[in-house]
């Protein structure tokens, strides 16, 4: 059986929050190419990708709070948040509480919204409770299990108490245990692996650094730079300093080709042919930004 928790409030705001950063972001990046380029170029590019990661948690807190629901079988009771699936054995459910009045809790935090009570809710009276909930803690229906307590906010929560009371009373036909099911990329073990964690993001702070000195520096160098130099060290090829993004933008694909290279190499269980890929990136950056650094001097 399935059961719809109470309405979130402000999931709807989720939304016009994300449409409100998407809209902001367009009006950003034409600012930026209307723009000379400059230290101010760089830090308000910087911005948007900033705001790229908080468009991205604000979506999948909104998804979560409007798909939020609780499925009732036989063995388990299934907490669906978002992509995730967190099961609640029924022959682990020691006793369930309802109406526990005010309870003392810590506040909820700004990475919390939208849907503030789908959290994990500190009490002074009830220890740690995982909430799944969109009600806070003293109109929460809370399934307590030896590992730790789950607050729900069902709709009817007379249905559900009785749904719950009859799967019970059945037993269960199968031993579970109490576990969230997450996405198979939330779970890869390269969020794990402090080499490639590093060898990835140190590709990345490399671009950054390239990209921010040449806009910090642009609009004092010459209007035309040495791009090439002969034999006797005079230069030979002159072009316009705009020229100049060529070496970041090609430390940029390498970093992006070697990226996926590596994480193809990943997923067939290659971790060193990986790191050797992305290193190699590393290489391509520090031969791209030693040359940038040599024409900026110019």
């Amino acid at each position: 059986m399935t059961f719809k928790p109470l309405p979130c409030r402000d999931r709807w705001y989720g939304i016009l929050a994300i449409l409100g950063l998407v809209a902001l972001d367009a009006w950003i990046v034409s600012r930026i190419l209307g723009r000379p380029v400059d230290g101010w170029s760089f830090l308000l590019g910087l911005g948007v990708l900033a705001s790229l990661l908080v468009i991205a948690y604000s979506a999948y807190r909104t998804l979560g709070a409007f798909t939020l629901e609780y499925w009732i079988d036989r063995d388990a009771v299934t907490l669906v948040w978002g992509p995730t699936r967190q099961i609640v054995p029924i022959a682990r459910i020691e006793r369930v509480l309802v109406d526990t009045g005010p309870q003392p809790a810590r506040r909820s935090q700004p990475w919390h919204w939208p849907c503030r009570d789908r959290r994990r809710i500190v009490s002074a009276g009830l220890g740690v409770v995982n909430a799944y909930a969109t009600r806070p803690l003293a109109g929460q229906v809370i399934l307590v299990t030896p590992e730790e307590s789950f607050g729900l906010s069902p709709a009817d929560p007379e249905a559900f108490l009785a749904a719950l009371q009859t799967r019970y009373a059945l037993g269960g036909g199968r031993p579970l245990a109490a576990e969230l099911h997450r996405p198979p990329l939330w779970t890869w073990p390269l969020w794990r692996d402090r080499t490639a964690m590093f060898l990835i993001g140190a590709g990345l702070l490399g671009l950054l650094v390239m990209f921010g000195v040449l806009c910090v520096r642009f609009p004092d160098l010459s209007l035309d730079l040495p791009l090439h130099f002969d034999v006797n060290g005079i230069p030979d090829r002159i072009a316009p300093k705009a020229g100049l993004f060529a070496l970041p933008v090609i430390g940029l694909l390498a970093w992006g080709l070697n990226l996926v290279i590596g994480v193809w190499m990943y997923r067939r269980v290659q971790q060193q042919g990986a790191y050797l890929v992305w290193g190699g990136a590393l290489g391509v950056q520090l031969i791209a930004g030693l040359a940038l650094f040599n024409l900026m001097r110019w």
